[in-house]
């Protein structure tokens, strides 16, 4: 997927972040909005750039992760062969094309993929439940697992059942973790990150803010992101 960088004129609304932070190096720092959805396998490929990126970079960077569903109202259970088919014109062997590139690029970043085991389904729990191990400090582990689980094991994000149990994983209360589910907690919260990037021009994810100056679609390489750090930095 190829990425461009533009300019945004306006202020961004700015949140506080929870685990993701960059290096405390002196200086001001970078403030990196990163819009995403768990089942975007491009989000997962630009998630390990990003950080690969920020580790080479020599200034401090903060990220700021905000969520996007990439196809609100999607089901719950969809078969995934079906579906590529009926609504992308994918036959079988343009499936297997396409999931041999993509492993082939996940790999290139030290990634697991395994398409054949992934199921497909509506993504808002999954990030209602972000939301939630922000707001308890662990959504860097949590956004692991959830990749994890989705891109690798074939876990069904869809399930609250699914979700607490990998809640569990990543070191939260289980059953606080479906309360909030249950409860509707993060919901607003979802769509409202949601807005914000469609209003800055987000039409897919990844898609990043940088420095509230810099709008990128897509999934830069981790040397044009380094290149972007220091081109801001400089400026």
């Amino acid at each position: 997927m190829g990425a461009s960088t533009t300019y945004i004129n306006g202020v961004i609304p700015h949140f506080s972040d929870d685990d993701e932070t960059g290096k405390t190096r002196g200086g001001p720092a970078i403030r990196i909005e990163v819009w995403s959805d768990v089942q975007c396998v491009w989000c997962y490929v630009g998630d390990a750039r990003l950080r690969r990126a920020v580790e080479a970079f020599p200034g401090e960077v903060e990220i700021v992760h905000r969520s996007f569903e990439l196809q609100p109202g999607f089901p719950s259970e969809v078969d995934a062969t079906e579906y590529l088919r009926e609504n992308r014109g994918m036959d079988a062997a343009e499936q297997e094309r396409v999931f041999s590139q993509m492993k082939a690029v996940a790999a290139a970043e030290g990634l697991r993929y395994e398409p054949q085991s992934i199921r497909p389904t509506n993504s808002h729990l999954a990030l209602e439940m972000l939301h939630y191990a922000q707001a308890q400090g662990v959504r860097r582990r949590m956004s692991d697992r959830l990749y994890r689980a989705y891109f690798v094991e074939g876990r069904h994000l869809g399930s609250v059942d699914a979700l607490v149990e990998l809640a569990g994983d990543a070191g939260l209360d289980p059953e606080r973790a479906r309360a909030a589910l249950t409860a509707g907690t993060y919901r607003a919260a979802v769509d409202l990150d949601a807005e914000t990037g469609r209003a800055l021009g987000a039409r897919g994810v990844p898609f990043m803010v940088v420095d509230d100056r810099f709008a990128v679609p897509g999934a830069l390489g981790t040397e044009e992101l380094t290149q972007l750090l220091t081109r801001v930095a400089a400026a």
